[in-house]
């Protein structure tokens, strides 16, 4: 996990989507919560468990990701 605990996450300007990549189980609906405090509040936060997905969706949003988040 990065900075405050957040796990590897891409986020998605256009569609104000952050989706978190996180290979274990875990309750998402609470933990979720606490891991969008960090992104503006009209964002949304998603769990992806396939890390094959994670790094494609990753390298097709690397060019357009321009905050720091």
């Amino acid at each position: 996990m990065s900075r405050t605990g957040l796990p590897p996450h891409i986020v998605l300007e256009e569609s104000k989507e952050v989706i978190f990549y996180c290979k274990q189980l875990v309750p998402y609906d609470k933990i979720i919560s606490t891991w969008m405090k960090d992104f503006p509040d009209d964002f949304k936060g998603m769990v992806i468990q396939n890390p094959c997905l994670f790094t494609r969706l990753k390298e097709q949003n690397k060019s357009s990701n321009k905050r720091n988040y």
